[in-house]
């Protein structure tokens, strides 16, 4: 998307005083250079912040306090607009905005004209991202939300603390939000889908998210109506039993429809009249059979029982056997002793006279012995009755709760039993109760609404996936990866970075980040070593992506056409911690002292002069830098904006700060 900030404009707090406008050209590589603390990397900040970030992170101090509105000069295709937000107080962000088109004439005083809504709705409109849905939920997750403009300002920033970070790429990805919101829009921003697409996408996923609550709200209709159901079962058996129904076997929704019938007699006053002989024995005959089951049960049960103590005893003897054989082992003589002893000729041990049946004799005991031991080693590691004691006792587990709930239900219908001694004078009683039954029942049906909805999203789900089915996403991916692969290896040669040699540069939407491919390895930008290497890929996918983004085809995809990079010679030439840098000193002593550091450094304006080239100058770039024009003065494409080299020059005038 053509977008060309012609300045930054700040009104000062102070009345009568004019406007701060820095001007920019288009096209062009814009260079801010000069002293540490004079507010160059606050640009970045107020660019975005103006452009509608929920965060203000302006430094506060001397720049809030002068500054009552921040502003830009801005050309989105064919109109130019001031647009400004005014000075956070202590909010972390202003809801005062404005947005009036350009006149001619810078104002010399602004007032609000949209709410944060209403200014960011207004820039969804001209980038031509509006028609991307919002979420149907009533407060979507941050990145819930639809795409707008402002996720697209990842492509439009690289702040100091970004531009050679090894774990970040992209502006503001630091955070999860930021991430999973680009991670989303990444395709529609690069073109791999339109806002069809998306719009599809995004109401096939509503309709799949109100489908599963549906299919939720069913599950708790069926489980409520499967409990009702236990109580139906009851009052359908005292009914017969007063007389109110007739005995007869019926499925659950057969006795519901008759427990009505009983609830419309009543409502008619006629229940008197339906009513049949008393079958004051159907509990009776209940109670009876489920006494026989319990009966029957026990019987199971108790001879489980016996089983389980037959195979326990066994399993103690045989305890208590490997324990004496370990015990008489443990008293014996050592035959491999008696065996070496007799082995000398024959000689008996005892009296020494020679005999030759003393082998004999001692390989028979070592016989006996090896036998026992066999079967006590057995016993021990191999217990014969472990595996049949375990499976008896689950099977008696099982058992006794079959026998728990047949006690159970003999207690229910002893209470019934005795309930029916007073049986005619409960019959309107039990009619109430079955009114109060039937009501929940109905409560704990789903609705034939829900099923009715729940075929309506089956069918749009059917109908969102055919369509999206005629974008093959993979193969776009592949499409547009097959363009920004190139580009990207040919920045990083013109910044002399290797990489991982033979491997291929990928933009990794996933990750948002770089990872670099070969036959049979894969690596990430966070282990490609060094700060210079991190700033040069950063530097190489932004031109990458915007080299991209400037072909013909390309150009009314939502990014922003500009990037803005705060201090990027910091891998040569870093600040120290009082914000001194080395390249606000003398620049011959420091080229004679570091010339390999100054020659990389020049390096990054002439591939950032290359990728304006390349890109037909449809991008315009905005550089904050400690470097000047020694360095980069005669590369093509270069204008030094402002130079804040001496002590009062900077962002804030110092006029402004002396009214203060």
């Amino acid at each position: 998307m053509k977008f060309t900030i012609d300045a930054v404009i700040l009104w000062p707090r102070k009345l009568g005083m004019e406007p701060r406008v820095i001007p920019f050209s288009e096209g062009k590589i814009n260079i801010i250079y000069g002293l540490s603390g004079t507010g160059k990397s606050s640009i970045v900040h107020i660019i975005d912040y103006v452009l509608g970030a929920t965060k203000c992170q302006i430094p506060i101090g001397i720049i809030r306090d002068t500054v009552e509105w921040f502003g830009l000069k801005v050309r989105v295709l064919d109109t130019t607009y001031i647009v400004a937000r005014r000075t956070p107080g202590n909010s972390q962000g202003s809801n005062d905005l404005v947005m009036i088109e350009f006149d001619g004439e810078i104002p010399d005083t602004v007032s609000r004209t949209h709410s944060l809504i209403q200014y960011k709705a207004a820039f969804d409109g001209m980038v031509r991202v509006s028609d991307l849905p919002h979420s149907d939920d009533e407060e979507p997750s941050s990145f819930d939300r639809r795409s707008s403009y402002r996720d697209m300002a990842a492509f439009n920033f690289l702040p100091q603390h970004i531009v050679a970070n090894p774990n970040t790429l992209f502006f503001k990805t630091d955070s999860f939000a930021h991430k999973e919101r680009l991670t989303r829009a990444m395709p529609y921003a690069l073109g791999m889908v339109d806002a069809a697409y998306i719009m599809n996408e995004r109401r096939r996923d509503e309709a799949q998210r109100e489908q599963e609550k549906l299919r939720k709200q069913i599950a708790v209709h069926e489980a409520a109506k499967a409990t009702h159901y236990a109580d139906v079962d009851l009052l359908f058996d005292r009914c017969i039993q007063l007389g109110m129904l007739e005995r007869t076997s019926a499925s659950g929704a057969q006795k519901v429809d008759r427990l009505k019938h009983v609830v419309i007699a009543t409502n008619e006053g006629r229940l008197e009249q339906t009513l049949l002989e008393p079958q004051r024995l159907h509990i009776s005959i209940k109670l009876k059979e489920v006494i026989e089951q319990v009966a029957k049960q026990q019987s199971v049960v108790d001879d489980l029982d016996a089983q389980v103590d037959g195979f326990d005893h066994l399993s103690r003897t045989s305890k208590r056997f490997v324990a004496a054989i370990d015990t008489e082992k443990s008293h014996a003589i050592g035959l491999d002793w008696l065996k070496q002893s007799v082995s000398d000729g024959g000689h008996c041990v005892a009296c020494g006279s020679f005999t030759n049946a003393l082998p004999l004799v001692i390989e028979n005991l070592e016989e006996k012995i090896n036998k026992i031991t066999r079967i006590s080693d057995a016993l021990k590691d191999n217990p014969v009755v472990d595996k049949q004691l375990s499976t008896l006792k689950r099977h008696r587990a099982k058992q006794e709760r079959e026998l728990s709930r047949l006690l159970q239900e003999q207690k229910r219908l002893i209470l019934e039993d005795e309930r029916t001694r007073d049986a005619i004078g409960q019959i309107y009683f039990v009619a109430g109760e079955i009114r109060g039954l039937l009501k929940q029942l109905d409560g704990a049906t789903a609705d034939e609404g829900l099923l009715k909805r729940m075929i309506e999203l089956d069918s749009l789900i059917r109908h969102y996936n055919f369509v999206m089915s005629s974008t093959d996403m993979a193969e776009q991916e592949k499409k547009v990866d097959a363009q920004l692969a190139p580009m990207f290896d040919d920045y990083a040669t013109q910044f002399g970075l290797n990489g991982t040699p033979g491997s291929q540069i990928y933009l990794d939407r996933k990750e948002l980040t770089l990872r670099f491919e070969s036959e049979d390895k894969r690596d990430y930008l966070w282990e490609i070593g060094s700060g210079a290497n991190w700033m040069g890929y950063h530097i190489a996918t932004f031109l990458g992506i915007h080299e991209y983004l400037s072909k013909e085809e390309n150009r009314k995809l939502p990014p922003f056409s500009f990037i803005v990079i705060d201090q990027p010679s910091q891998v040569y030439f870093p600040s120290n911690t009082s914000g001194v840098n080395a390249l606000d000193e003398n620049f011959d002593a420091i080229n004679q002292a570091r010339p390999a550091d100054v020659i990389a450094t020049r390096r990054i304006f002439e591939v950032l002069a290359e990728g304006l080239k390349r890109a037909g100058h449809f991008v315009q770039i905005i550089v904050l830098e400690h470097a000047g024009p020694d360095i980069w003065g005669d590369i093509d494409d270069t204008v030094s904006v402002e130079a804040w080299e001496r002590k009062g020059d900077g962002l804030i005038p110092a006029h402004w700060i002396h009214s203060v």
